[in-house]
């Protein structure tokens, strides 16, 4: 299993894509997609919720996104994703939900490889958790500390989605910025060389590995 990559030739055929991102280009290329895409992929996926479900000691479940895309709401009409997005959680949560957490997530792009940890969007009874949570000092504290480590050692925190605390929030310098979230997640970029390489299994569970602190985390929240 080890064995396992997304290959090279799945990256260039999204930078192709989106440079022709037409329904014309894309069933002209559709065996491309087929062979160097999807079929890749749902190796991957499978395989990423094998090997992480065994470190964890929970079956995960695994979800690839539709690369078509939903234009009823939108004014950019672009049929295609030019990327290629995977979830993974633990069997018996919200199976059609997984933003909620704890979860994995990866990206696969033109110019970037992007594995992350936590929770996109905390459902309403564990936001509320979350908030009482850290209006205790010392928790704040080790939270802030904990995202600290993992930005030392190269991952991202989008910005809070709050521009100010949340109305009756109890706020203090531990959790000032903290009670601005309304989720959590540690987001690990890696670009693509010139010419871009496989994406091997391997280093799929090495970086989902370093964020494994965070998912643990969310998980006992």
């Amino acid at each position: 299993m080890t064995s396992v990559y997304f290959p090279a030739a799945g990256i260039r055929f999204l930078q192709d894509l989106a440079d022709n991102n037409s329904r014309d280009w894309f069933e002209a290329n559709r065996a491309r997609y087929e062979a160097d895409v999807k079929a890749p992929a749902t190796f991957l996926a499978e395989a990423v919720a094998i090997r992480f479900g065994d470190r964890l000691g929970t079956p995960l479940s695994h979800k690839i996104f539709r690369v078509p895309r939903d234009l009823r709401f939108t004014k950019d009409k672009t049929p295609y994703n030019t990327h290629l997005r995977f979830a993974f959680w633990p069997k018996g949560k919200d199976s059609a939900q997984p933003a909620g957490g704890p979860a994995l997530y990866m990206s696969i792009e033109g110019d970037r490889h992007v594995c992350g940890a936590g929770a996109i969007l905390f459902p309403d009874d564990k936001l509320a958790t979350y908030r009482t949570h850290i209006s205790d000092r010392d928790n704040a504290r080790k939270l802030a500390g904990l995202i600290s480590g993992l930005a030392q050692s190269g991952f991202r925190f989008d910005e809070p989605e709050l521009k100010r605390p949340p109305a009756g929030m109890v706020t203090s310098p531990e959790n000032a910025t903290l009670v601005r979230r309304k989720g959590l997640v540690a987001w690990h970029e890696t670009p693509h060389a010139d010419t871009p390489k496989d994406i091997s299994l391997t280093d799929c569970l090495r970086r989902f590995e370093l964020a494994l602190p965070l998912y643990n985390w969310v998980k006992a929240l």
